[in-house]
């Protein structure tokens, strides 16, 4: 595949979503969530997300171009991603904050997981009883670009400009889409999307029983995802917790 340079439209948009970005499904970021189940279904996430040394350093440039002033401030804004979330279906409070400016930290609270992110489309969905339940997740590419603009509506453009399947709905695979980035924005960049995963530490309600897609012991279920697998959606996610 010929190398090409950063189209001008992309620099544009790219600059233009600086202020408030894709929480943790942002490219090129690792990211961590402990999450809590209630057994009404309410729960909590506690979310820690970063930037990787090359995305901060394409991103910082990206900055340098633009009008005086605009250089300043997090490269992850905490206070945006507050004000998308606090919108979005199913979400009680979020309390994000920057622990540095390419890091953002803090909880999110649900009013009822099945709900969350709803709107007509239901990729979680919750069963349970006084003893017993199961939470399942189902992401593919349609169910993708409809949460997307939930959890920020910058983060549909931003990732569209960064080629993901998962914004854009086009059908590659993981290889073809890793050649596609280092084909505009170099090797590095590839390399740390390819490299970045998101760890998730659930604790539910009850001893757990059977996972799907992680491990697990007593009440608590383990997931480590690579981003890869989240951006491309070469196949659909599926994840599940019964106990």
């Amino acid at each position: 595949m010929m190398r090409q340079k950063i189209p001008c439209t992309v620099r544009k948009t790219l600059f233009a979503l600086l202020g408030g970005l894709g929480l943790f499904l942002y490219a090129s970021c690792s990211g961590h969530i402990t999450g809590q189940l209630a057994q009404d279904a309410s729960g909590t996430l506690q979310i820690q997300a970063g930037l990787e040394p090359n995305m901060i350093s394409l991103i910082n440039t990206l900055r340098s171009l633009g009008p005086a002033g605009t250089q300043q401030g997090p490269i992850l804004d905490a206070g945006a991603f507050n004000s998308a979330l606090q919108t979005a279906p199913g979400v009680r409070s979020a309390a994000l904050r920057n622990s540095g400016r390419e890091k953002i930290a803090g909880t999110i609270s649900v009013n009822r997981i099945g709900d969350l992110f709803l709107a007509g489309n239901g990729f979680i969905r919750y069963e349970g009883d006084a003893v017993s339940g199961k939470v399942s997740v189902h992401v593919d590419r349609a169910t993708g670009s409809r949460i997307l603009p939930l959890i920020s509506a910058e983060a549909v453009d931003y990732l569209s400009a960064l080629m993901a399947p998962v914004a854009t709905g086009e059908a590659l695979t993981k290889k073809e889409y890793l050649e596609l980035v280092t084909s505009v924005y170099g090797e590095a960049i590839a390399a740390e999307i390819a490299a970045a995963r998101i760890g998730a530490l659930i604790s539910v309600p009850g001893t757990v029983s059977s996972v799907k897609g992680g491990s697990f012991s007593g009440r608590e279920a383990r997931f480590d995802i690579p981003l890869l697998d989240i951006l491309v959606l070469e196949t659909p996610l599926n994840y599940e917790i019964a106990w």
